[in-house]
């Protein structure tokens, strides 16, 4: 009995000497194997990567791409014709891994790199030289990573459905949100089968191939070319990709300045402090009041502003969207893309602008994309210039965006060894700069930047090689389109005074924008694009990198022939949860007349004025909240994980937030309720409900909602609580 006994420890100590066998240890670095893994990779204690010969962490592949453009609503064909398991591994070096399929005679490297000091490790893919001549024709690539049961993953950019992605395959391509976003729902059905356009649950303008792990982990691909997050596998994430990139030197190569990267810090806040970069302080006249998004003309715009203050609406800016003047389509009225100052439909615009400025401190804001409708003066005074993109067969590229022409103005920055300069880029800047800046606009919604096809050509695409540059470019050109409008406003010295806004973008994006908007959601309650799915995009984008956003209020998308339209609740619900954003903005929608607007009666403007003071009142807080974004890169509106980690409940609560350090916000997303859950996280301090002044501790309370006092609390400890008790004193309407 003792002999077998000792038999058995001897075969357990085997077995777990086996378990733990370390291959290579470097730094943080540690490759070993294990029983589930013959190759298993940790960087500081994480477990990454996972291989074994019957589920291989590499997969290589060769596939065609068609994406085909309907409005900005792309139909993706992404056919994969072979997937090739990489089987075996090697460990080359200690800074190099091999994965192979010699039975293809196939193999990619990974090359790692890693900054323990940072938390960062990357790794670079190459391909060895003994299988180069295999690898012409290999285009996609999978790498698995290691998933827990009970794994939380945010992030992807900006989503709009869900803010925890797991369970789900998230494509990363650049387009429009789609009406709907729900496969199941009847608008979604007939915007399929009228445009094409209904969208589902990951369709997005600012699709980001990056994600954040509740393992305190921050994963992103630089490779430009389309891309996947598969979150569906109950063990592993599986990132997918197309590999043929810029920066190549051979057909069959890969981006040798494309990266993968895993930053691991102590806690998720440490992680998105270090992703952000911190976008710059908003200008001071943002606090002042709403921006009214209004169109008409001089005089209307006037009118709804003198209307506005008399009953008591605080007003920062007015924002014009139709200053270049307006036509008619079936969607809707709609701005005439033609970016100069129409003098016809908006006399004395720039005296009016003076005047606004001078004598009510109140700005105007305008509109503007990167594409030029071909029935406009300023299209015709280029025309004839080398200053457009074109198309693969070297004809001009020209789209219909909805019944009207447009030419799209080749914006691409030369890259940093071509010694060129882009003239097209250069004219447009200097047109924004006239007809924007020095006519007299505090700002504009820098809008679009997603319609790009993939048949498209630049005359910089010579960097890139192969069929794929369309496929580039069209992933980036709204990271160009905000970098241009950045260097708009710097090179003018006008940042920190101008604010821009804008909807698409991509991994680039954040270090470029000033300012985000959610873009067209519907105007209706849906979470799927209503306004429950504003808030899931400010806080996914929070934890991409991009601290500032706000929402249309109200929505924008109105579909009056099927009855949707939006109701006075729903724009007073939604102008409640703006108070607590870093920006209040209306906007009419693409279909004013059967809105509920801001100024539709006198009591709607009563209640919005009341709402727009309580911003005003809150103006220091929330320019706190912004300085710390810029100065900390701590996100204005975040979720309440990033504050409360240790709280699991935080984790599945998607519609609440914090807004900056003090104040939790629970929006009410649902119609004719009175009282609405909320849920307080663990704190070693009180919470005060900020209408009734009631104090809670911990836990799901019911609290009660009135129109017009949206459920917030703050921290009892809070160095504003004089301002909140204030704020509470004077509007609460208990």
């Amino acid at each position: 009995m003792w002999a077998a006994t000792f038999y058995f420890f001897l075969l357990c100590l085997a077995h777990s000497s086996y378990a733990q066998k370390v291959l290579l240890q470097k730094g943080s670095l540690v490759v070993r194997e294990t029983d589930g893994c013959d190759f298993e990779l940790t960087w500081r204690n994480i477990a990454l990567i996972c291989h074994t010969t019957t589920q291989p962490a590499v997969k290589l592949g060769k596939g065609d791409f068609i994406a085909e453009d309907n409005l900005g609503n792309f139909e993706l064909n992404d056919t994969v014709h072979e997937t090739l398991p990489l089987i075996d591994y090697a460990i080359i070096d200690e800074n190099t891994f091999g994965f192979s399929n010699p039975n293809y005679g196939i193999g990619i490297n990974l090359k790692v790199f890693q900054d323990n000091d940072l938390g960062l490790f990357e790794i670079q893919l190459e391909h060895p030289p003994e299988y180069e001549g295999a690898m012409v024709d290999v285009n996609r690539i999978w790498l698995s990573i290691v998933a827990e049961e009970n794994e939380y993953v945010y992030g992807g950019g900006e989503q709009y459905t869900y803010l925890n992605l797991r369970g789900r395959n998230y494509p990363i391509w650049v387009r429009e949100q789609g009406v709907g976003r729900n496969k199941s729902s009847t608008l979604t059905q007939l915007m399929d089968a009228f445009s094409k356009g209904g969208g589902d649950y990951h369709t997005t303008y600012w699709p980001q191939p990056s994600f954040i792990s509740s393992r305190k982990y921050y994963f992103e691909s630089s490779f430009p070319t389309y891309s996947e997050l598969d979150f569906s596998k109950g063990d592993r994430h599986v990132l997918y990709w197309h590999m043929s990139s810029p920066q190549s030197d051979q057909p069959g190569g890969v981006c040798t300045s494309c990266r993968i990267s895993f930053l691991v810090k102590d806690t998720l806040m440490d992680i998105v402090t270090s992703v952000s970069p911190g976008q710059p302080e908003l200008p001071d006249w943002v606090y002042n009041g709403a921006i009214l998004g209004v169109q008409g003309g001089t005089d209307t715009m006037l009118n709804y502003l003198d209307e506005s203050e008399a009953q008591g609406v605080r007003v920062s800016a007015m924002w014009i969207q139709d200053w270049s003047g307006k036509i008619t389509t079936e969607f809707g009225t709609r701005v005439f893309w033609n970016w100069a100052w129409n003098s016809t439909w908006y006399p004395r615009l720039n005296e009016t602008i003076q005047y606004l400025e001078d004598k009510r401190n109140v700005k105007v804001t305008a509109y503007i994309t990167a594409h030029l409708n071909t029935d406009g003066d300023v299209y015709e005074s280029a025309e004839n210039e080398d200053f457009w993109l074109y198309t693969d067969d070297g004809s001009r590229l020209l789209q219909d965006f909805g019944e009207f022409d447009v030419a799209t103005v080749d914006i691409i920055t030369p890259a940093p060894d071509c010694n060129c300069i882009n003239l097209a880029r250069d004219w447009y800047k200097q047109l924004m700069k006239t007809n924007l800046i020095d006519f007299g606009f505090a700002g504009w919604m820098a809008d679009f930047g997603e319609y790009t096809p993939i048949t498209a050509r630049s005359g910089f695409s010579e960097r890139w090689w192969r069929q794929e540059h369309g496929e580039i470019l069209h992933q980036i050109y709204s990271q160009e389109w905000a970098r241009l409008n950045r260097e708009v406003v710097e090179e003018s010295g006008k940042l920190g005074e101008i604010m821009y806004w804008m909807r698409s973008g991509g991994l680039g994006s954040k270090n470029s924008q000033v300012m985000s908007w959610a873009g067209d959601q519907t105007v209706d309650w849906t979470k799927s694009d209503g306004l429950p799915s504003s808030i899931i995009s400010a806080l996914s984008l929070s934890l991409s990198g991009m601290g500032l956003t706000h929402s249309d209020i109200g929505g924008y998308t109105t579909v009056g022939q099927l009855g949707v339209t939006r109701d006075k609740e729903l724009l007073l619900r939604w102008a409640e949860y703006a108070v607590f954003t870093p920006v209040m903005r209306t906007h009419e929608g693409n279909q004013p007349e059967v809105n509920h607007q801001f100024y539709t009666d006198k009591d709607t403007l009563q209640q919005f004025g009341r709402l727009t003071q309580i911003y005003t009142a809150l103006s220091n807080y929330t320019k706190e909240a912004v300085k710390q974004n810029t100065e900390l890169h701590i996100p204005v509106m975040r979720p309440m994980f990033l504050m409360f980690e240790n709280d699991p409940e935080t984790y599945r609560t998607e519609y609440q937030y914090m807004f900056g350090d003090d104040l939790l916000v629970a929006p009410v997303l649902e119609p004719g309720v009175e009282e609405w859950t909320v849920y307080l996280p663990v704190s070693e301090d009180k919470w005060i409900h900020l209408w009734g002044q009631f104090e809670f501790s911990d836990g799901f309370v019911n609290i009660p909602a009135e129109l017009g006092n949206p459920p917030v609390f703050f921290r009892k400890s809070s160095k504003w609580a004089d301002l909140f008790y204030s704020i509470s004193n004077s509007y609460s309407i208990y």
